[in-house]
């Protein structure tokens, strides 16, 4: 019976390792992580953190104002997109950003629409 009970803990330590493992692994080779984003826009880009080497995706064509802090290297950026921008739009720009930031240091938020007359 103790043999039994060994061989279960002895398998279940290994799942356990090798699940760990697997989601290291993944996480260090896999692509941009999901992303959270609200159900309407329009939608910004926001990075914290060095945003320096995600300047290039400011000319994406969904991308309409980019803001980066004047300190250097710069700790916050924002990617505000198109009014008219659609989901995969945000997607791209966000995969291009975390290409140059973390994923950890981004988030996607809806902007408020500017108020009417303003």
């Amino acid at each position: 019976m103790r043999r039994r009970t060994r061989l279960t803990a002895v398998v279940v330590v290994a799942a356990m390792l090798a699940t760990s493992v697997l989601a290291a692994v993944s996480m260090l080779l896999g692509g941009p992580a999901a992303v959270d984003i609200p159900d309407e826009g329009p939608w910004a880009v926001y990075v914290s953190g060095d945003a320096s080497g995600a300047g290039a995706c400011a000319s994406d064509p969904a991308v309409v104002d980019a803001y980066t802090s004047l300190d250097a290297p710069s700790t916050r950026a924002a990617f505000v997109l198109a009014a008219d921008a659609g989901r995969a739009d945000v997607e791209r720009v966000h995969a291009c950003v975390t290409r140059a930031v973390p994923a950890g240091a981004t988030v996607v938020v809806g902007t408020a629409p500017a108020a009417p007359g303003a």
